[in-house]
């Protein structure tokens, strides 16, 4: 049995366990049904925090050279559509893909449950200005 799998055998058992980041990550991704997101303790709040802290971090990315806040939402409002036209489907298909750094945060976003993604410009700039 590898660690990981010995990893997840204990904490089904109760026992306190260390995960590594990547492994953190896939049953972070496999926790798409809100059932299971539940089940690892992810409340609905946890699950939208998660998505507007990837979605801050593909902003931050994207947003280099001292753009205004307004600025930064109008860029990452593109910046989701053409991850939405050219990138999602295939990622939900199951491919890997290489992606840039503010890609790989927008996936992160997208692969919460229960936490409508954000498009507009208008709503990424409330979010933009809250954090």
């Amino acid at each position: 049995m590898n660690a990981a799998a010995q990893l997840l055998m204990n904490a089904a058992a109760g026992q306190p366990v260390h995960l590594p980041p990547e492994l953190a990550r896939k049953l972070l991704s496999a926790a798409n049904d809100g059932a299971v997101a539940a089940c690892l303790g992810l409340t609905l709040a946890q699950r939208i925090r998660v998505r507007n802290d990837a979605l801050m971090q593909a902003a931050q990315e994207l947003v280099t050279d001292g753009a205004t806040t307004w600025q930064a939402a109008q860029r990452l409002a593109q910046a989701v559509r053409r991850f939405e036209a050219a990138l999602l489907p295939a990622l939900q298909a199951g491919q890997d893909l290489p992606l840039t750094p503010h890609e790989s945060a927008l996936w992160r976003a997208y692969q919460v449950s229960g936490a409508r993604p954000l498009r507009s410009p208008r709503k990424l700039y409330s979010l933009l200005l809250l954090y």
